[in-house]
């Protein structure tokens, strides 16, 4: 979990993820999650932030779960979480929906025949207030 650390955000802009709940209808939904929104507290314990009031945000305060798709060194990461939400901060940088996630089971998919060479990128419009951005998103993560 030491990729979720936190920290060379500027390393790891391009990368996004899946995050994937249950709608209220039992159809999948997908959003994505950059690692600015993500960090591991314990190697069983992640935090996200999501912006407020989000379909997945909702999912996910309803059912408790979610599944996080990553690629990460030429695996496909499958990472089921038990989801509670945590206590919104008193005068929060970025308001956020804040959860903790207790990661119930890592899925590690790859073929001997193929590698994996890429996940889900993105190309930021604004780098520099971006990766600002999730400094501070991560900071307020960690309290």
């Amino acid at each position: 979990m030491e990729w979720f650390n936190g920290e060379n955000l500027e390393k790891k802009q391009h990368e996004a993820m899946q995050l994937l709940t249950v709608s209220e209808d039992g159809w999948p939904h997908q959003a994505m999650i950059s690692m600015g929104e993500v960090i591991a507290v314990t190697p069983n314990l992640l935090r996200l932030a999501l912006w407020p009031g989000t379909q997945t945000s909702m999912n996910m305060s309803r059912t408790g779960k979610a599944t996080l798709i990553a690629v990460h060194q030429q695996s496909l990461l499958s990472i089921r979480l038990d989801v509670t939400s945590l206590l919104a901060l008193r005068e929060p940088v970025h308001p956020r929906d804040r959860f903790e996630a207790q990661v119930i089971n890592i899925r590690v998919d790859h073929a001997p025949y193929a590698e994996i060479t890429s996940g889900i990128t993105f190309q930021l419009k604004d780098e520099s207030g971006a990766i600002t951005r999730w400094r501070e998103t991560i900071e307020e993560l960690r309290q």
